[in-house]
C-alpha cells in the first residue's frame, strides 16, 4: 500500500521488522509470460475487430445518420460485445468531438453529446476491452471532413511520436523516463508538451493502468511507474496534442517489450508494437515523415490488413483495404 493509517502501522511496527520496499508482486504481474502474452496478442486482434468495424460504420455514416459521441461509444460496446471471450470494457470510453477532445478525460453526458458531423473537425476515443484472453486499451483520433494543414501538421506529428518511441532499441537497465524524449520531442520542437505521461502499464484482465513501468519525463513519486523496462512488460505509446478551445489528438498503442540483440555493448531491448487497427490516413501528411517513419506506418498497416481482413466482411474488408494502402511522399 501507498498509505496506511497510524494505528495500523504503530501496531505492525511493534512486533515486526518493517521492510519498506515494492511488494515483489507487483513486479510478477508486470512481466507478462509466455501464456499471458500469447493471448494478450489475441485479445488485441478481437480489439483490434470491433474497431474497425465501428470505424467503418462512422466513416461511411457520417452525415447519413445521427452519430453522437454518446451512440458511437454504444456502438463500439456492442461490437466489442460480439468478440467471443469479451467480459467488460477495461475503463470508461472518453469520446470527444471538437474541444471536448482537448480535455483528457472528457465523459460525455447527455447534456454535452456533441452530434458527430463531417465539418473538418477531429475526433478523440480512447477505449478498451477486458477479454478472457487479456486487456486492452487503445486510442484513435479520426478527422471527420477535411481538416486543415495545422491539424494535419499536429496529427503528424503525434504520429511521428508514437513511431520513434515504437522504433527504439535501448540498453537494458533504461526506464520510460530514458526513452520519454523520443516520443516528446516532436511535439516539443513545436513549442507544445502534453500535461500527462507518455505511456503506462497494462494489467493481464487487471487494472489497464498498472505499475510499475511507464513513461515520462520526470518521477511523479505518487505513480510509481519508474521500473527499469525488462522484456514482457507491456507499456502504452500515447503522445498527444491538445489544444484548448480547438481540438485534441491521440494516437495510442500498447508496446511488448522485448530482447533485441546481445552483444559485448550489452544487451539491447526494443518493442513490439500489438495493437492491431488502422491510423487515420486522412489526417496525416506523408511529407512530414521521414522515409524510416513512412516505412514503419506502411508495414505497420500492411500488419493491420491482413490480420484483421479475415474477420470482416467485404464492405469493411474493402473499406480496410483502402484506408491501409501504402502512403507516399
Amino acid at each position: 500500500l501507498k498509505t496506511n493509517n497510524y494505528n495500523i502501522y504503530s501496531n505492525i511496527y511493534k512486533n515486526n521488522t518493517i521492510i519498506d520496499k515494492p511488494n515483489p508482486s507487483t513486479l510478477f504481474k508486470a512481466i507478462k509470460n509466455n501464456v499471458e502474452i500469447e493471448n494478450t496478442k489475441k485479445a488485441h486482434i478481437k480489439d483490434g475487430v470491433a474497431m474497425v468495424k465501428a470505424i467503418y460504420w462512422l466513416k461511411t455514416n457520417i452525415d447519413k445518420i445521427d452519430i453522437s459521441e454518446i451512440s458511437f461509444s454504444n456502438y463500439l460496446l456492442e461490437k466489442r460485445q460480439e468478440q467471443n471471450g469479451f467480459i467488460e470494457i477495461s475503463f470508461s470510453t472518453i469520446a470527444g468531438f471538437k474541444e471536448h477532445a482537448a480535455m483528457m478525460h472528457y465523459s460525455a453526458t447527455k447534456e454535452s453529446d456533441y452530434k458527430l458531423t463531417a465539418d473538418g473537425s477531429f475526433f478523440l476515443v480512447d477505449s478498451g476491452g477486458h477479454y478472457l484472453e487479456g486487456t486492452t486499451d487503445i486510442t484513435r483520433t479520426f478527422a471527420l471532413g477535411n481538416v486543415s494543414d495545422k491539424m494535419k501538421l499536429h496529427y503528424t506529428t503525434v504520429l511521428k511520436s508514437v513511431i520513434n518511441l515504437a522504433k527504439v532499441k535501448f540498453l537494458d537497465g533504461c526506464s520510460g523516463m530514458n526513452l520519454d524524449i523520443l516520443a516528446r520531442g516532436p511535439i516539443w520542437n513545436l513549442g507544445i508538451d502534453y500535461k500527462c505521461g507518455t505511456g503506462h502499464g497494462v494489467g493481464h484482465i487487471l487494472s489497464v493502468h498498472e505499475a510499475p513501468n511507464g513513461f515520462r519525463w520526470k518521477i511523479v513519486p505518487e505513480r510509481l511507474d519508474n521500473a527499469i523496462l525488462k522484456p514482457g512488460m507491456i507499456t502504452t505509446d500515447e503522445p498527444g496534442i491538445y489544444l484548448e478551445g480547438e481540438y485534441g489528438i491521440r494516437i495510442e498503442n500498447e508496446l511488448l517489450c522485448v530482447e533485441k540483440d546481445n552483444n559485448e555493448w550489452g544487451n539491447f531491448l526494443g518493442f513490439e508494437t500489438i495493437t492491431v487497427c488502422p491510423i487515420d490516413i486522412d489526417a496525416i501528411n506523408p511529407d512530414i515523415l521521414s522515409d524510416n517513419e513512412l516505412e514503419w506506418l506502411n508495414n505497420y498497416h500492411k500488419y493491420v490488413y491482413e490480420t484483421l481482413n479475415p474477420y470482416l466482411t467485404k464492405e469493411e474488408s474493402d473499406w480496410l483495404k483502402e484506408n491501409t494502402k501504402e502512403l507516399k511522399k
